[in-house]
């Protein structure tokens, strides 16, 4: 983002050097009034009005600078380091009057970055050019803004300094850490007979076989010889492949009242919850999937009924990046008391219209989830739900409404706070026994 913002400033400061002129001012003029000297007067006058012209100078004063800011790479995932490279410009030889440069960035970044500017680049013949560079890392995901840049300029003669914003913000999406889950050889069949594979999630795409009319150069053996005698004229096959395989993926993004047994019990319960969705679905979009992500509540309006709305984002196989970042900037909203965590699942399903895989990551699960899930079951295979526990007996699941799930045919496994993803996986995949042995995650570079 390149961007001139010489207008905005922030007020004229006395430098160190600037309130010693008004001091010795401030004393020439006692001096001068005690011992009735008129030189003293003068002398005291010459000292404000410099002090005077330089705030004058540096308020009138733009430095014509320019910066474009970049960020290497783009996106990045939750403590994982970002370069930020800003080239800074002018065509103006001197920049003595430009003492430094200062870039706002959030807490969550725990430092400032700034510093003094640096010599001229390599191969700058006119004018003033210089890279300013430097690391962010966050432990947190978000959408963060960096910036605005500002330089710090003052007057020839170093008695006054302020401000000027040269760049405005610019967004840095930091998003939630991938684990990269492991094969697990999971099956389930569904009501049909059908098998689908959890471990790869990818199926082999039937080819569906189509007749048009024969056009000069197809192979002889592609002649569709049923509907050349139906059509009375000669017909080939066409191979057209079908769709990608679609999926479903369901984060509870609840915050309820202390009364409600609903979403998240804390923020870091939730964190955990997105860190193990987005791993999820970048496993499901490696497989060749597209994903409905849908986001239980918003902080849209609540549909005429009162229940809670909720967000469907549709992801193609190659857009994992787009993924992430909705995941980086997902938050809890506050539910009403109709609450069903489901709710979004069902227009995902009819719109399919096929038996789908569907993964459901939750907090607190209440009976009405309980059973808008299961009433989900007969199109969803594999029907995987993961309920995240906290250490407090009122926090833990409703093991009634766990076993509903379990008795639909619903894969479930309770994890809590410290879980990590791939033993959570792990859980689904092999049992509880075989997660211990397989809790070491690797996360995705």
């Amino acid at each position: 983002m390149r961007a001139a913002q010489p207008g905005r400033f922030r007020a004229v400061r006395p430098t160190a050097r600037g309130w010693g002129v008004l001091f010795v001012a401030t004393a020439v003029l006692i001096a001068a009034t005690v011992i009735d000297r008129r030189e003293g007067l003068f002398l005291f006058l010459f000292l404000v009005l410099m002090f005077t012209g330089s705030a004058v100078y540096v308020r009138t004063h733009r430095p014509r600078l320019t910066a474009t800011r970049t960020f290497s790479p783009a996106s990045v995932s939750v403590g994982e380091p970002a370069i930020v490279r800003t080239i800074v410009e002018t065509r103006d030889d001197d920049i003595s009057s430009i003492a430094s440069w200062r870039d706002d960035v959030p807490p969550v970044f725990a430092r400032v970055p700034s510093g003094e500017l640096p010599r001229r680049l390599p191969g700058s013949i006119s004018g003033y050019r210089a890279l300013l560079e430097y690391e962010l890392r966050s432990a947190h995901r978000g959408r963060f803004l960096i910036g605005p840049l500002r330089v710090n300029h003052g007057d020839p003669f170093g008695l006054v300094t302020t401000e000027r914003r040269i760049a405005d913000p610019q967004p840095l999406i930091v998003t939630p850490r991938v684990t990269v889950l492991a094969d697990a050889g999971l099956r389930s069949s569904s009501g049909d007979g059908a098998q689908h594979d959890l471990n790869m999630l990818a199926i082999q795409r039937a080819d569906e076989l189509i007749a048009r009319e024969y056009r000069a150069g197809d192979p002889l053996r592609r002649v569709h010889w049923r509907q050349t005698a139906r059509r009375g004229e000669l017909m080939v096959r066409q191979e057209e492949q079908e769709g990608d395989p679609e999926a479903a993926l369901l984060l509870d993004t609840a915050f309820a009242a202390k009364n409600q047994a609903v979403g998240a019990a804390s923020p870091e319960h939730f964190e955990r919850m997105v860190e193990l969705t987005a791993s999820l679905g970048i496993h499901l979009l490696d497989a060749g999937y597209a994903v409905s992500l849908i986001e239980s509540a918003t902080d849209a309006i609540p549909f005429a009924d009162g229940t809670v709305p909720y967000r469907i984002s549709r992801f193609a196989p190659s857009d994992s990046g787009g993924l992430l970042d909705i995941l980086a900037q997902t938050e809890r909203f506050s539910v009403s008391d109709l609450y069903d965590v489901s709710a979004g699942l069902h227009p995902v399903i009819r719109r399919t219209g096929t038996v789908m895989p569907v993964f459901v990551v939750l907090g607190r699960l209440s009976p009405l989830g309980a059973r808008g899930l299961v009433a989900t079951k007969v199109n969803a295979d594999p029907a995987v739900v993961f309920l995240t526990r906290t250490g407090g007996s009122t926090a833990r699941p409703n093991f009634d409404e766990v076993r509903t799930l379990a008795d639909a045919g619903w894969r479930t496994a309770l994890t809590d706070e410290h879980t990590s993803v791939q033993s959570a996986w792990t859980r689904v995949a092999f049992g509880d026994s075989a997660a211990a042995g397989k809790a070491d995650s690797r996360v995705r570079t």
